[in-house]
């Protein structure tokens, strides 16, 4: 289940970088799609861990580990770091990352405190 999550998540992290390009211009699309999909992922993986659509291992397999991490591409973050150091625009999405997740999980673990208080 991991490795169709996974292709699925690739597939669309490339739709989204072909349409950034198809919009802007090098290299500010590269720094859009980047920023796209590792906010929206890191924002569904916080979903994932906490709500109660995820219980099961099967479906955190699939959504978490695989599409979520198909979708997002913390390689790519690290190798605009290579060639052009720790930008202030990096260095916000590294700095975003961990909250958007944080805002995800927290939704997440509402939804699950909702389930049990309706059980």
């Amino acid at each position: 289940m991991v490795f169709v999550g996974g292709a699925i998540g690739s597939m669309l992290r490339y739709l989204v970088h072909e349409i950034t390009v198809a919009n802007y211009e090098f290299p500010t699309s590269e720094f859009i799609a980047l920023g796209i999909v590792n906010l929206l992922g890191s924002y569904f993986l916080g979903v994932t861990a906490r709500h109660p659509l995820f219980d099961s291992e099967g479906r955190k397999a699939f959504f978490g580990t695989g599409f979520a991490g198909g979708f997002t591409t913390m390689s790519a973050l690290t190798l605009f770091i290579d060639i052009d150091g720790l930008s202030p625009d990096i260095a916000l999405l590294l700095f975003a990352g961990p909250i958007v997740f944080g805002i995800g999980w927290h939704q997440g673990r509402r939804a699950a405190k909702r389930k049990a208080a309706h059980d």
